[in-house]
C-alpha cells in the first residue's frame, strides 16, 4: 500500500488499522504509542464510538509487529480505560503499569439536576390517554398493530402508539390522519389532545420560563467556538422555580475530569529475559535517566540524609552512621513516576491558571514529571488545513515526547495506529526517532501531512 505521506524517517498510511497492520512485518517496531478513540462518543463524533479500542484483534496485530520486550503506551478515558486494558491484556500483552496524566483544565459535562427538573415536561397522563383511545379504536375496527405498521412500513411503531408502557408516544398529526382514514373512527374528542401534545414536543416545561434570573454567566471563547460541545447561547444565572428543583439544586451527574489514564504494557515472550531483549533488540526497559524530573538542592539534601551524611534526620530512625558516603542524588533529578502533571513544578510561585494540579499540590509537585498547562494543546500544536479542519482531542507535544523517550530505544521505530493530528509522529521526529502512523479519516491524515511537512519538522531531515 502506498503511504499518504513519507520522508526519510516518518511514514503515514491512510486507511483502517485493521487492514494496514497485517501488512507490517513481524517484530519490526520498537514501541507502540497511541491515543485511540475513548469510545465515549466525544462531541457526537462517530469515530469515537466504533468499539475499535476494545478490539482484541487490533492489539494482537500491535503485539505481533512489536519486537520482543517492546512497550505499548495507550491513552484511555477514565470510564472506559478498563475495557481498553482488558483488550490489550487479552491480546497477549503484560500490563506493567498505569500512568495518570493529571490536569486542572477539564470542564464538567454533566447535567444540573435542578435545571433538568424545571425543564421537564410531564405529559405522560395525556399521552397514555391518547394511546389507550387509539388501542380501543384499533380493536373496534378489528385491526392489529402489524396491520397499522404495514401502512407506514414500520416494525413496532404501532405498538408504541397503543401501549400503556414507558415507551408510549403519540403519532404525528399526518400519521394520525392516515390511521383515522383507514380505521374510519370519529376523533372529535381526542384530536385536540393529539394536536396539543405534538405542538409541545421539544418544548421545555412551564417551570423553566418561571425561573428567576439573578445574573449573567461569563462564557468562554472555547464554549462559543464549540470546543466543549454545542453552545446553547443561554448565559443566564437562574434560581429554581419548583420545590423539587430547589431540593436537588447543586446536584449533577458527573465529576470534573482531571486525569486521563494511560496503559503501559509490554510484549513478553515468556522465554527471553529483560536483559536478553535489551541486548538483542534494544527493547524491554524504560529510559529512566532520560525522563527524570529535574530537582534542586532540597533533593540533594534529602538523598544525603538517607545515605547517612551529616544530617539531623539521621539517628534513631535510620541508625547511627559511622562511616562516610558520597551524596547519592542523581544529577538529572528524581526518578520518573507514573503520575504526570499538566504544568511546571514551581508554578505555585507564579501566577497560575485556576485549578492547576501542580499549584494545588504546592511543593509536593516537585516529585512528578510536569508539562505545560493548557486547557487544550496550544494553537502552535493544533494544525489546521486550508479548509479549516482541526482535530478536537490533540495531546500536548511535550507529553508525547516524554512518552516516546521513555519507551523507545535511541533511533527506534514508533508505531501509532491512531495517528489523529500527528502529535505522536511529530514527537518521535523531535526525539530523533523513526515513526509509522495510520489514520483512517482523510481530513485528519491531511492534518498529519500538513504538520509533518512544517518547516520545524522538515528541517530535521
Amino acid at each position: 500500500m502506498d503511504p499518504h505521506y513519507t520522508d526519510n524517517d516518518t511514514t503515514l498510511y491512510l486507511g483502517d488499522s485493521l487492514a494496514i497492520l497485517p501488512t507490517l512485518p513481524d517484530a519490526s517496531v520498537d514501541a507502540v504509542i497511541t491515543d485511540p478513540p475513548y469510545e465515549i462518543g466525544f462531541m457526537g463524533r462517530a469515530w469515537d464510538s466504533t468499539g475499535i479500542a476494545y478490539n482484541t484483534e487490533l492489539w494482537r496485530h500491535c503485539w505481533r509487529v512489536l519486537k520482543p520486550g517492546g512497550h505499548l503506551v495507550a491513552f484511555g478515558a477514565a470510564r472506559t480505560y478498563h475495557r481498553l486494558t482488558v483488550a490489550i491484556e487479552d491480546a497477549g500483552f503484560e500490563i506493567r503499569d498505569s500512568i495518570h496524566w493529571i490536569y486542572g483544565s477539564g470542564m464538567p459535562k454533566g447535567q444540573d439536576i435542578g435545571k433538568l427538573i424545571d425543564k421537564r415536561r410531564d405529559d405522560r397522563a395525556q399521552v397514555l390517554q391518547v394511546t389507550a383511545w387509539l388501542a380501543a379504536a384499533r380493536d373496534t375496527a378489528g385491526w392489529t398493530n402489524c396491520r397499522i405498521d404495514a401502512l407506514f412500513g414500520t416494525n413496532g411503531m404501532a405498538g408504541l402508539w397503543t401501549t400503556q408502557g414507558k415507551a408510549a408516544i403519540v403519532p404525528r398529526p399526518e400519521q394520525w390522519d392516515r390511521i383515522r382514514a383507514e380505521l374510519g373512527f370519529d376523533d372529535t374528542d381526542i384530536r385536540p389532545i393529539v394536536d396539543e401534545l405534538n405542538a409541545r414536543k421539544g418544548l421545555l416545561g412551564e417551570a423553566w420560563s418561571a425561573r428567576e434570573v439573578v445574573g449573567q454567566r461569563k462564557t468562554s471563547a472555547r464554549e462559543i467556538r464549540g470546543i466543549y460541545g454545542d453552545y446553547s447561547g443561554d448565559d443566564r444565572i437562574t434560581l429554581s422555580a419548583t420545590e423539587n428543583a430547589r431540593r436537588w439544586e447543586g446536584w449533577n451527574t458527573q465529576l470534573k475530569p482531571a486525569h486521563e489514564p494511560i496503559v503501559l504494557a509490554r510484549k513478553s515472550t515468556g522465554y527471553d529475559s529483560t536483559v536478553a531483549n535489551v541486548l538483542r533488540h534494544g527493547t524491554g526497559a524504560l529510559n529512566v535517566d532520560g525522563c527524570r524530573t529535574e530537582a534542586g538542592q532540597d533533593y540533594r539534601e534529602k538523598c544525603a540524609s538517607v545515605v547517612g551524611l551529616d544530617s539531623n534526620r539521621n539517628g534513631v530512625t535510620l541508625g547511627e552512621w559511622t562511616g562516610t558516603r558520597e551524596d547519592s542524588s542523581h544529577p538529572a533529578g528524581r526518578w520518573p513516576t507514573n503520575i504526570l502533571l499538566g504544568h511546571s513544578a514551581d508554578c505555585g510561585d507564579r501566577q497560575c491558571a485556576p485549578g492547576c494540579p501542580a499549584a494545588e499540590l504546592g511543593q509536593q509537585a516537585r516529585f512528578f514529571p510536569t508539562f505545560r498547562y493548557e486547557a487544550k494543546a496550544p494553537s502552535s500544536e493544533r494544525p489546521r488545513t486550508a479548509d479549516g479542519t482541526v482535530h478536537t482531542t490533540v495531546k500536548p507535544l511535550a507529553l508525547m515526547r516524554w512518552l516516546v523517550r521513555l519507551v523507545t530505544p535511541p533511533g527506534g521505530l514508533v508505531l501509532d495506529p491512531f495517528a489523529g493530528s500527528g502529535t505522536t509522529l511529530e514527537a518521535a521526529a523531535l526525539e530523533d526517532m523513526r515513526a509509522v502512523g495510520i489514520e483512517q479519516y482523510e481530513p485528519y491524515a491531511e492534518l498529519c501531512r500538513h504538520r509533518l511537512s512544517a518547516p520545524r519538522i522538515a528541517a530535521m531531515f
